[in-house]
């Protein structure tokens, strides 16, 4: 009989190999990368310089962070509504979703 819940999936996920944590760590740069290209295009003509300094860094075990520039507060007016990183994140959530469950299921198909 197979088990099933916790347990098992605890078993499942130890089974995890570099290649497949690769897998995850390319899915989080292409995210990244997304969120990056709609933010550029996003970002108010009138602040168009600190397009070229929207960026993302990777950072430990596949992890990316995405930096809007040091003016992002400045442009975005503080506490105020984010006009080009919010919706950034909106318009890519579905695709970045997408990709996320296909690592996931890639993985779970490579321990099987």
């Amino acid at each position: 009989m197979k088990k099933t819940g916790f347990s098992a999936t605890k078993r499942m996920l130890a089974k995890i190999t570099p290649e497949i944590e690769a897998k995850f760590a390319t899915a989080n740069r292409e995210n990244a990368e997304l969120i990056v290209d709609v933010a550029k295009v996003l970002i108010p003509e009138i602040s168009g310089s600190s397009r070229g300094q929207i960026k993302n860094v990777a950072v430990e075990e596949g992890a990316q962070l995405v930096d809007f520039g040091p003016k992002a507060k400045v442009i975005e007016g503080g506490q105020a509504p984010r006009p080009f990183k919010n919706p950034a994140m909106k318009a890519t959530h579905k695709k970045r979703r997408a990709r996320n469950k296909k690592a996931i299921r890639d993985a779970i198909k490579a321990v099987s």
